[in-house]
């Protein structure tokens, strides 16, 4: 499977490196590069690339700013984010980034981000039909639990670890957040680069010093929402009712 990629960063001589990088796998097609956000967001429109690779202090438009104008066109596209603090690299995680390198970039660091989009591109191509099972299947240290998507609430990560809060327990697991949403449908969002909520199952949006909260019934516990998402869940929320 070829991988279309863009690479888009305002240093021409970080972006050749990157270039050189990508050349080590022959899976990577580098089919455009970009100097600018506004040049970035002609290309991904003409191009359709399966990944694209950039700094978020793009000259003229940020890559936060391109993610937000994908977002809102529904235009899905894979993003390594390039960034240097993970302070600046969160909110395009929120965003639905992949994954993000920090600067300096090293080449290992790179090539895992890779591999990441590359099991995403990979279930994504060929699971599709997996998103309308009504089970979530979640890996834990003795084999697997296979969980009605239906009775979550909200997912919660703590460190290295997700809980998948139900209407009955809390079921604990090693597996990454982001996996967990590309088995998910269209009624659960990253609503925090910690939290996945239900929609259907939120009672309640309320705002907490820097952030929001949600708030479900038969359940204490509350769950995150972003300021850079509260605007999708009250959008999303609005279908729904």
């Amino acid at each position: 499977m070829s991988i279309r990629t863009i690479i888009a960063y305002g240093d021409n001589q970080t972006k050749a490196c990157i270039r050189q990088f990508l050349k080590a796998d022959k899976q990577m097609e580098v089919i455009a590069e970009c100097n600018n956000g506004i040049e970035l967001v002609d290309k991904l429109l003409q191009g359709q690339p399966d990944l694209v690779i950039t700094e978020i202090n793009l000259p003229l438009l940020s890559g936060l700013e391109v993610l937000e104008q994908c977002n809102a066109q529904n235009l899905e596209f894979s993003f390594i984010i390039l960034a240097e603090s993970e302070e600046l690299a969160f909110p395009a995680f929120e965003l639905g980034a992949t994954d993000y390198v920090i600067k300096p970039i090293e080449k290992f660091r790179l090539y895992k981000a890779i591999e990441k989009a590359k099991r995403k591109l990979t279930w994504k191509n060929k699971n599709k039909e997996l998103v309308s099972f009504n089970n979530l299947p979640v890996k834990f240290s003795k084999g697997m639990h296979y969980i009605k998507k239906e009775d979550i609430f909200f997912i919660e990560k703590i460190e290295k670890k997700c809980y998948i809060f139900t209407t009955d327990k809390v079921i604990e697991t090693q597996e990454n957040i982001g996996d967990l949403l590309d088995q998910l449908n269209d009624i659960f969002l990253l609503s925090h680069r910690s939290y996945i909520i239900n929609l259907e199952k939120v009672a309640e949006v309320r705002s907490c010093k820097e952030s929001f909260i949600a708030t479900f019934n038969g359940i204490e516990r509350g769950a995150k929402i972003s300021k850079l998402k509260i605007n999708e869940v009250k959008k999303r929320m609005s279908v729904l009712l």
